[in-house]
Parts: C-alpha cells; sequence; structure tokens
C-alpha cells in the first residue's frame, strides 16, 4: 500500500513538474501589430468596386467605344509599393481653383483631391467666362494633394504613348485611375492604378488587348473637359 502511494505522488510531481515547463506551454500565435495596415486583393475586382466603375461617365463612354466592354475583363498583373514617391509642397496659383476646381476629384471626406489636368493642361477663362485649356506638353503626369497637409504627391509620370482618362475614389484610403498603358514593346492596353494610400501600394489591372485601347482614349478632352475649349 505505502508503495502504491510512493507510486501515485511520484506520477503527480511529474504531471505538475510537466506543466510547470515553459518549453512545454503552447504558445499563442502573435497577432498584427496595432499599428500595421494591411490590404488583400484578389486577382479580379470585386463586385462592389464594379459597381463603382459603373457609375463613372468613363464607364459609359469605354461601353458606346468598345462592342462588349466588361470591366470583370480586367485582371491584376502586377504590384508594387513605392515608398520614393516625389513629394512636394502644395503652391497653388491664386486662380488655381476658379481655373481646375471643377475638374478636381475629391476624396468623399474632401481631404485630399486627384489633380489630373493642372501639369498636362494650362486652363484659363476669356473674357466671356468660357474655359480655355491649351496642352502644355507631351509628357503626363496625375498628382494626389493633401489639402490639409499641403502636400502633392506624384502619382502617374508618363509620356504621350498611355493616357489617364478618368479616377475616382473607393474610399478615402483607395483611389483608381483609368487609362491606356504603353508597354516596354510598344503595345497599349487599358490599365487601371488602384492605389491604396495608407501603404503606398499600387495595384496594376489590365486587360489583354491592345485593339481595345486606342478607342478608349480620348474620353478626357471630348467628355470629362468638354466644358473647357482645348486649342
Amino acid at each position: 500500500m505505502k508503495y502504491l502511494l510512493y507510486t501515485c505522488l511520484a506520477i503527480l510531481l511529474i504531471a505538475v513538474s510537466c506543466k510547470d515547463d515553459p518549453k512545454k506551454e503552447p504558445q499563442a500565435p502573435e497577432g498584427p501589430q496595432e499599428d500595421s495596415v494591411t490590404e488583400i486583393l484578389d486577382t479580379l475586382l470585386s463586385a462592389e468596386t464594379v459597381q463603382s466603375f459603373s457609375t463613372t461617365g468613363f464607364s459609359d463612354y469605354a461601353k458606346k467605344k468598345v462592342t462588349g466592354f466588361d470591366w470583370n475583363k480586367f485582371r491584376m498583373t502586377s504590384s508594387w509599393q513605392d515608398d520614393s514617391m516625389l513629394v512636394s509642397p502644395f503652391q497653388p496659383e491664386k486662380d488655381f481653383y476658379k481655373y481646375y476646381g471643377p475638374f478636381l476629384k475629391y476624396s468623399p471626406d474632401s481631404s485630399q483631391f486627384i489633380d489630373l489636368d493642372s501639369y498636362n493642361i494650362d486652363i484659363k477663362k476669356d473674357d466671356k467666362g468660357r474655359f480655355i485649356g491649351n496642352e502644355i506638353g507631351p509628357d503626363y503626369e496625375v498628382s494626389l494633394v493633401d489639402v490639409k497637409a499641403g502636400t502633392k504627391t506624384r502619382l502617374v509620370f508618363m509620356g504621350p504613348g498611355g493616357s489617364i482618362e478618368d479616377a475616382l475614389w473607393l474610399d478615402n484610403q483607395t483611389l483608381v485611375l483609368m487609362g491606356v498603358l504603353e508597354n516596354e514593346k510598344g503595345a497599349r492596353m487599358p490599365t487601371l492604378w488602384r492605389f491604396h494610400l495608407p501603404t503606398k501600394t499600387f495595384y496594376l489591372y489590365e486587360i489583354p488587348d491592345t485593339t481595345l485601347a486606342d478607342p478608349l482614349m480620348g474620353y478626357w478632352r471630348t467628355e470629362r473637359l468638354k466644358k473647357v475649349i482645348i486649342q
């Protein structure tokens, strides 16, 4: 009986010892840091995103110019994080908002806007109050302006082979540029640049059909800036 008692005590001590051993204690998985910001995207555009695109004037234009145009045909082809984007103080000219205000794309909370035109077209008003635009040069730039911080960030800079036709905000942290991009081989394809502000990450979507690009170019001139007489 005494031997059985000692055996039970020994087993109990071993069990307690194993429980207290930190090497045998299961470790809880580390959760994400509180200040980390991530975005997970699928190769295809979500139904919600497609619906947002479908409300734009560019969507109507594309469907008129290209038979069977469908936002669901876009596929994400690449993504990259850009920590070296050109940032400069935003110091607008006196009449900047007078001339470009109607064409700026503001975020839902109005704290930022996409400037599609001021680098590319010199817009003024004539004595009749009409908007008159003069194209400045072959290169094209689109910028993001943070009104509160007073900064301007270059989003896209390209030559005459491509174009940015329109833009929209999906939310206060995500914007999309719509247009055409020319690749290294000189081929043009319909392209979307999706930019996530907190992570400074671009997601590039394309339709791999070079016959669709040229019909889509020109929306900015004939529709988006139809109130501007471009000379």
